[in-house]
C-alpha cells in the first residue's frame, strides 16, 4: 500500500513539474517555408487563422498571443488566455480545451509580422511557437496612370506608360502582341514605360503591359496606331495590250487613315482631267487595313489609250503617287494571272451541283 502512494504522488509531480509544449499545429492558409522561416502567405484583404495547442499547462498559467514588428522587433502583446487588447482585429476561440486559435481580420500589409503564442514559465523564461505572416496582393493594373489605345503622327515623341498596385510591388514588363520587337530593341522590355523620341510607322501594333508579383498577373492591352501618308506602289510598271481589248491597271496605296473613293485618282499623262468616262474606264477600290488596292480597266483600247497612267492617293496626313504605263503588245493579253483555268473550274462548279443534287435525292428517296 505505501508503494502504491509513493507510485501515485512521483506521478503526479511529474506530471506538475512537466513544462507546457507549444505547438502551432494548424493554421491557414498552410504553413509553407520562405527564406527559412516558417510563414503563413495571405492574400490581402482575407483571414487568417493560427491555432496554438498547449499541452501540460498549469493550471495558473496563461497562454498568450504577441506580435512582433519585422523592423523594429517591438512585441506587443494582442491577448491573454480569449481576451483580446483588439477585439476589431483580433479574435480568440477555443475549438479545444488545450487549443488558442487566433484569428486575424481583414489582412493588410501593416500585419506583416511574426506572431508568437507563448506560456510563461516563470522570470525569463516561457515556452512558444511562432509563425511569419507574409502579405501578398495580385496585381492590378491602375487605368488613371496606365495608357489606353493611342494615335500619333509619324516623327511624334510616344509615352506609354503602366502603372500597378500589388504585395509585393509588381514587376513592369512590355511585350508586342505576336512576339514583334519593341521600339526599344529587343522583345521584351522591363520598366514601367516605354519612350521613344521618333515614332516610325512599323511602330504601330498591340503592346502588352504584364504586371507581374508571385500573387498573379494582370495584363493591358494597348493598340498603337500611327498616322501617315500614303505610298503608293505598282507590281508592274508597263503592261501590254494589243488594239480593241480590255486592260487592267493597278496600285496599291498604303497609309493611316487609309485613303477614301474620293482621295483616289486616276489621270493619263497629257490627258490632264481625271478618267471618269464609265464607257471607257472602270475604277475599283479594295480596301483592307491601312490599305488600298487601286484598279482601272481600259476598255477597247485604241492609239490613243496608250501612254503613262498616274495613280494618286491622299489622306490628311499627305499623298502619295506612282506610274504605269501601258503599251501597244501584238496579240491579247488576259489580265488574269497564268495558270488560271475558267474552264475546269466550271467543270468544278458543275460537278459539285451534280453531286449535291444527287445527295439530295438519295435523301429525299
Amino acid at each position: 500500500m505505501l508503494k502504491v502512494l509513493v507510485f501515485t504522488i512521483l506521478c503526479v509531480h511529474i506530471a506538475w513539474s512537466a513544462d507546457p509544449k507549444v505547438k502551432l499545429k494548424h493554421t491557414f492558409p498552410n504553413t509553407t517555408i520562405v527564406n527559412n522561416y516558417k510563414t503563413v502567405v495571405v492574400e490581402k484583404d482575407k483571414d487568417c487563422f493560427l491555432s496554438c495547442v498547449v499541452d501540460n499547462k498549469p493550471a495558473a498559467k496563461k497562454v498568450q498571443w504577441l506580435v512582433q514588428n519585422f523592423n523594429t522587433k517591438v512585441t506587443i502583446p494582442i491577448s491573454t488566455d480569449t481576451d483580446t487588447q483588439n477585439a476589431f482585429k483580433y479574435q480568440i476561440d477555443k475549438p479545444a480545451a488545450n487549443n488558442w486559435r487566433l484569428k486575424i481580420q481583414n489582412v493588410q500589409e501593416s500585419d506583416q509580422a511574426l506572431y508568437i503564442c507563448r506560456v510563461q514559465l516563470g522570470g525569463q523564461q516561457n515556452a512558444n511557437d511562432s509563425r511569419m505572416i507574409s502579405v501578398i496582393q495580385k496585381p492590378q493594373i491602375i487605368d488613371i496612370f496606365t495608357s489606353s489605345d493611342t494615335t500619333k503622327d509619324v516623327g511624334d515623341r510616344l509615352d506609354l506608360n503602366c502603372r500597378a498596385s500589388g504585395i509585393p510591388e509588381p514587376i513592369i514588363t512590355w511585350r508586342m502582341a505576336g512576339g514583334g520587337i519593341l521600339p526599344t530593341g529587343g522583345r521584351e522590355l522591363t520598366s514601367p514605360s516605354i519612350v521613344v523620341e521618333n515614332v516610325e510607322k512599323e511602330f504601330r501594333g498591340m503592346y502588352k503591359c504584364i504586371a507581374q508579383n508571385r500573387a498573379g498577373t494582370d495584363v493591358r492591352n494597348i493598340y498603337l496606331s500611327i498616322r501617315f501618308p500614303p505610298t503608293v506602289s505598282v507590281n508592274n510598271a508597263t503592261v501590254f495590250q494589243a488594239l480593241g481589248h480590255s486592260r487592267e491597271l493597278t496600285c496599291e496605296a498604303y497609309g493611316n487613315p487609309p485613303p477614301t473613293g474620293n482621295q483616289i485618282i486616276w489621270t493619263k499623262t497629257g490627258a490632264g482631267a481625271e478618267l471618269d468616262n464609265p464607257n471607257k474606264y472602270i475604277q475599283e477600290n479594295y480596301f483592307g487595313s491601312n490599305y488600298v488596292l487601286m484598279k482601272l480597266t481600259i476598255k477597247d483600247i485604241n492609239e490613243n489609250d496608250y501612254g503613262s497612267y498616274r495613280c494618286l492617293a491622299e489622306n490628311d496626313k499627305g499623298s502619295g503617287q506612282n506610274t504605269v504605263i501601258l503599251r501597244q503588245s501584238e496579240y491579247y493579253i488576259s489580265d488574269r494571272p497564268m495558270g488560271y483555268n475558267t474552264g475546269s473550274l466550271l467543270t468544278f462548279s458543275i460537278t459539285t451541283v451534280v453531286m449535291l443534287l444527287a445527295t439530295a435525292l438519295l435523301h429525299c428517296c
